[in-house]
């Protein structure tokens, strides 16, 4: 065989994958092998062949000839192969010699021939193995407050109308008393799995499978573990549609819809249009919360994987969402005006699945390989992901609005708040062998609450063909979440072989005899990368994602001329939390286990919702206090034949000052 060259790639590749040669050449036994029955004719001591001959795929190479001395002296044939007789270089060998036979096998005990040289794997151990303990936290944390008056509307004391603000600290108290009960004892709850570092990660973990070996059970009820339920989850129903999700034509329609782009070569005034309309329109709420997350955790994606202790994998998938929204609406209205009120249409939704692909991978030939390098990690070994996302809304807004000839739309509300992360680990190994135990977790916690009690208050004098409408409701709340992982479908025992070899590495062996019993998965040209933990493995991913807001707003809205459109949207408001891990684990089927395996999967869907609304349409006979002394300043005079122009001081602050009363 050459070395380095064509020949050696090809006997690499025909140890890879088991296959049997085909030219003179002695075949290769691991050490447990039995050796293989003499073949009948093979030992003939009137036709001995030759020792030491090389044969190396029908390679023609020189070869020098060392032969013993025959006993029989007086055989001419063994006195013309002596070494005497070889020693001038131009005499040859008789014609008469038998033709030379290349040695196949050669077998201890028969006394001929020499045992072949057993293979070896030299392994190279270095400190090595990265670990990961990887925490991504985002936060988004507002206050807006906002307060809009109009100095049309006083009390009848002159005083400007300003709502009092709401307290709602001890009602949103409340509502985080009620998401942090949703977990069962044993699994964190939103408070703890929102504050939880890296090292919080790993004790909850470990101290779980810990009740796991002792009970047999991860509960401290001893409740059964769960299996993973197949398909889509939506609210606790497999293969449920997708949710509706309101659309803007649902929460404020007055709002012009989108025409596709045109250009115009000039300009017109659409006296239809905003600019050319009556209206007071207040947009207080459309809030949007996203917290986006992706884990892809390839580190552990080997070929072979040996654990000296137990396997423990739990995944869990907990979403909850709390939404309190009790809405007060009271309008006064003259004539036959009919006014539209939507305090519904919430949608709230849990999205859940679990995807499991099963790898079906039989594929040996590490111990084919010659060189391992070794990264050993002493004691523990950790490779912790998590990802915590959190965004915090305080948006009690307070609205003041008088009709004044104008199109006035008011927008307090339309926040946004994104968290966008992803976190992709590929340290990839060949052979991942452990001592301990291996702790395996994928967990995703994710909670929506919103706390959106609003007060709408309006006054109009308007025709039965002006419009008014106040939308409350429409409120969207949804969590999805998805755990997908690529694994065997089970480990197998660990032989006698597997303990020793594990030994072997524990005691830093150089030198290793390879066993056909290991079977285990790798590449047989080359050099394999091997990680050697001899205490425990921890791989965990972890996806924490929170939305928290508070959204009371109170609008005040008063007109006294028809033809004025009058609108309040103070619900429309948007959380969604979405998160993926994808976690491949066991990709072949040469995968052993000295201890027992432990394996279950949670799914928690909790929808905890408070809707008590309050509407009341009646005249303008009985109003709000806030509104009486506007109706009274309101009534309309007759106008004279040529009325006065009106201008307007561009000095003062509101426009409404040089025309309202």
């Amino acid at each position: 065989m050459q070395a380095g060259g064509i020949t050696e790639t090809i006997w690499h590749f025909i140890g890879y994958l088991h296959l049997a040669d085909s030219v003179a050449r002695a075949p290769e036994f691991y050490e447990s092998d039995p050796p293989p029955p003499l073949l009948p004719g093979l030992y003939d001591p009137a036709s001995e062949p030759l020792r030491g001959l090389a044969f190396d795929e029908l390679v023609s190479i020189p070869t020098p000839i060392h032969e013993a001395s025959v006993s029989n002296a007086h055989d001419s044939l063994g006195h013309a192969s002596s070494p005497a007789s070889l020693a001038g270089l131009a005499r040859s060998l008789p014609s008469v010699l038998l033709p030379l036979k290349p040695v196949v096998f050669h077998a201890e005990g028969y006394g001929i021939g020499l045992r072949a040289t057993p293979r070896v794997i030299t392994a190279e151990y270095r400190e090595g193995g990265i670990e990961n303990q990887i925490q991504i936290r985002q936060s988004n944390v507002a206050d807006d407050r906002d307060l809009i008056t109009s100095d049309a509307i006083r009390h009848a004391d002159g005083s400007l109308v300003v709502p009092e603000e709401l307290q709602l600290g001890g009602d949103f108290a409340a509502l985080l008393a009620q998401a942090d009960d949703v977990a069962p004892i044993g699994i964190p709850d939103m408070t703890a799995a929102l504050q939880a570092g890296t090292g919080d990660i790993v004790a909850m973990i470990s101290g779980r499978d810990a009740v796991w070996v002792q009970t047999g059970s991860p509960y401290a009820d001893g409740g059964p573990p769960g299996a993973a339920p197949e398909g889509r989850i939506v609210d606790g129903v497999v293969g449920a549609p997708d949710p509706y999700q309101p659309t803007l034509l649902d929460i404020a329609p007055w709002r012009p819809g989108e025409a596709p782009v045109e250009l115009v070569h000039e300009a017109k005034l659409d006296l239809t249009g905003p600019t050319g309309g009556v209206a007071t329109l207040a947009e207080t709420g459309l809030n949007t919360q996203i917290n986006a997350a992706v884990i892809v955790d390839a580190n552990e994606a080997t070929g072979s994987m040996m654990v000296g202790g137990d396997y423990f994998y739990s995944r869990g998938i907990v979403q909850v969402n709390i939404l309190a929204d009790n809405d007060h609406v009271d309008i006064a209205v003259a004539g036959n005006l009919s006014p539209i009120v939507k305090t519904a249409g919430n949608e709230i939704h849990n999205i859940a699945e679990f995807i499991t692909h099963e790898s079906t991978i039989a594929v040996r030939g590490a111990a084919a390989t010659p060189h391992w390098v070794v990264d050993v990690m002493p004691g523990d070994f950790y490779d912790v992901k998590s990802i915590v996302q959190f965004n915090g809304l305080d948006d009690n807004d307070r609205t003041v609005q008088a009709e004044s000839g104008t199109y006035f739309n008011l927008g307090t509300g339309e926040n946004q708040q994104i968290n966008l992360t992803k976190i992709f680990g590929a340290d990839h190994y060949d052979i991942i062998i452990v001592g301990g135990d291996y702790h395996r977790a994928d967990w995703i916690y994710q909670y929506n609450i919103m706390l959106d009690p609003d007060y709408a208050k309006l006054y109009s004098t308007g025709g039965e063909g002006d419009d008014t409408t106040v939308t409350t409701g429409f409120n969207s709340l949804t969590n999805a979440a998805t755990i997908e992982s690529y694994d065997a479908t089970a480990f197998k025992p660990m032989l006698d072989a597997h303990h020793e070899l594990l030994g072997l590495l524990a005691d830093g062996a150089t030198i290793l005899i390879p066993d056909a019993d290991w079977q285990l998965y790798g590449s047989a040209s080359g050099t394999l990368r091997i990680l050697y933990v001899p205490g425990d493995y921890y791989d965990i991913n972890v996806v924490t994602q929170v939305n928290f807001l508070v959204d009371g707003d109170q609008s005040l809205q008063a007109s006294a001329s028809a033809g004025t459109e009058q609108g309040v949207a103070a619900g429309g408001n948007s959380a969604l939390n979405e998160a993926y891990i994808v976690d491949p684990g066991l990709l072949s089927t040469s995968n052993y286990l000295g201890g027992e395996a432990y394996e279950e999967a949670v799914l928690i869907q909790v929808d905890i919702v408070t809707d008590s609304d309050t509407v009341t349409i009646h005249d303008t006979t009985t109003l709000v206090p806030e509104l009486v002394a506007f109706a009274e300043h309101a009534v309309q005079e007759p106008e004279p034949d040529c009325p006065p122009a009106q201008t307007v001081d561009l000095q003062q602050d509101h426009l409404t000052s040089s025309i309202m009363a």
